[in-house]
Parts: structure tokens; C-alpha cells; sequence
């Protein structure tokens, strides 16, 4: 488990980094060299973004090593602390979607709550009820473990991505936009739901 103050400072660093998009953001309706700023009334102020850019950048790249430091070091820990296979009836549903290289490579955990709650902060995911580290998912219960077969597939997505971009791949991926990131794995998890509630209804009527 990382440190408190390690926390803190990956959370500073992650929210640092999210100024850029900040700035990019602002309406650009002000002279050159300047941006639009918003209280009570608008008024355009000079564009701090040419001076902040290299510190911007110098801070989300900070972020990425740090968090890809963490990812690592914490999958390390969870995977000392003992992983299990894919249960069988959930790998068997999810076999129609993931290759075999990831089906093969996923291992889980459960319990780890100082991993989890550290991921919550960390990862800006106010509901975390797992966590991909890499290859090992860690679960906040073992009911969901064996039973929740889209929480899986979302996790399982993020394995596929560890396995194409790399472990600090990742970490900068996910430091620049973490929305992009978690896009594809949240419409894999709706995706398998839906397929799975399609078949109890067809089952049901035959």
C-alpha cells in the first residue's frame, strides 16, 4: 500500500494536471494573449497558458511516472498476497468478447480494501468496486467476484489495455484523460449487461 503522503501527492499531481484542460477550455473570445475569466461578470485577463504550459506538462508527466510506479508496486503486493484464475462460469460467458491472452493472463483477489480505497483516490473513481493493477484485479468482495460477469468484462478491458499500450503507457494515458480510458471498459460492462439480460428474457419466453 502506498504511503498516506505518497496518496496525497499523486492526488495533487492528478488534479495539477487537470489545470491544463482548464485552460484549454476557456472561451475564446478575448484579444490574443488573453483569456475570458468568470465571476459575477466576464473580463479577458492575459493568457497565463504560455507561461503555465511547460509546468503544466513538466506536472502531468510527474503524474504519469508516479502513478505508473504505483500500478506496478501495488499489483506486486496484491499478487504476494495470493490471485486465483477466472472463475470458470464467468470466463465461459466472457469468452465471446476478450481474446484467450487476456482470458489466460487475468488473475483476482479480493479484500485488498487499502488498495482499493488508495485507487479511489488515486484514479478519480468515486465508486470503486475494483481495481485492474495490471494484470491482477483486485475486488471489493468475492459475491461480485463470482457473480458480477460485466464488472468483469470493464476490468477485463482495462487488462487488454495494459497488455496493448504497457504498464506506463497506461499511467500516461490515463494521467492526460482518464474519460478516454474509461470510456471503452464502461461500454464493454453496459454491452455485456445487456447481453446477458437479453438471453434471460429469450430463455424465459421459450
Amino acid at each position: 500500500m502506498p504511503s498516506p503522503l505518497a496518496t496525497r501527492f499523486l492526488r495533487a499531481l492528478a488534479l495539477l494536471a487537470g489545470l491544463a484542460a482548464s485552460v484549454d477550455t476557456l472561451a475564446a473570445t478575448c484579444p490574443t494573449g488573453q483569456r475570458q475569466v468568470c465571476l459575477d461578470t466576464c473580463t479577458c485577463l492575459p493568457d497565463l497558458g504560455a507561461v503555465l504550459g511547460p509546468v503544466l506538462a513538466d506536472t502531468r508527466k510527474m503524474a504519469a511516472q508516479a502513478l505508473g510506479v504505483w500500478l506496478q508496486q501495488s499489483r506486486e503486493q496484491a499478487a504476494q498476497g495470493g490471485t486465483e484464475p477466472i472463475p470458470l462460469e464467468i470466463r465461459a460467458q466472457l469468452q465471446p468478447y476478450f481474446s484467450d491472452d487476456v482470458l489466460m493472463a487475468a488473475r483476482y483477489s479480493t479484500g485488498a480494501l487499502d488498495e482499493l480505497n488508495a485507487a479511489q483516490t488515486i484514479m478519480q473513481n468515486p465508486d470503486t468496486e475494483a481495481v485492474t493493477l495490471v494484470d491482477v484485479i483486485v475486488f471489493r468482495s468475492e459475491d461480485d467476484a463470482q457473480k458480477d460477469v460485466a464488472l468483469w468484462a470493464h476490468e477485463l478491458w482495462h487488462v487488454k489495455q495494459y497488455q496493448e499500450w504497457g504498464v506506463q503507457g497506461f499511467a500516461t494515458r490515463y494521467s492526460e484523460d482518464f474519460d478516454a480510458v474509461e470510456a471503452p471498459a464502461y461500454e464493454m460492462q453496459r454491452r455485456v449487461a445487456k447481453d446477458l439480460r437479453d438471453a434471460k428474457v429469450t430463455a424465459q419466453q421459450n
